[in-house]
């Protein structure tokens, strides 16, 4: 079995700054924050990752996981209220205006 991030309302999936900075750090990462003139700009950066968008992680990524049940709502994005799906075998993450359902071959729409 499986844990899976993934985004239950309307907006899109989205990292905190608190998340952000603590999933680098259980990657094994020195982050630092990049500052922008608006709050929609800043986020966190490290040396390992230089291309990092919080969008593109892995959903079943341990350290992401464990950052989202470390922090509950407070992992989430602005746009975003992240949850966590338990799934066996593949899934694929379908998405309509950024609110997302966890799909598996056996059960069409399982959240």
């Amino acid at each position: 079995m499986r844990e899976v991030v993934y985004n239950t309302c309307y907006g899109g999936f989205g990292l905190s700054l608190a998340a952000q900075k603590m999933y680098f750090e259980k990657l094994g990462f020195k982050p630092s924050l990049n500052e922008g003139k608006h709050s929609w700009d800043t986020f966190y950066k490290c040396d390992e990752m230089p291309e990092f968008y919080d969008r593109d992680v892995d959903r079943h990524c341990e350290a992401l996981v464990a950052t989202v049940k470390e922090l509950g709502d407070k992992a989430s994005g602005d746009c975003a209220r992240l949850s966590i799906a338990v799934v066996e075998g593949p899934y694929r993450i379908s998405e309509y205006d950024g609110y997302e359902t966890v799909e598996t071959p056996n059960d069409d729409y399982i959240y």
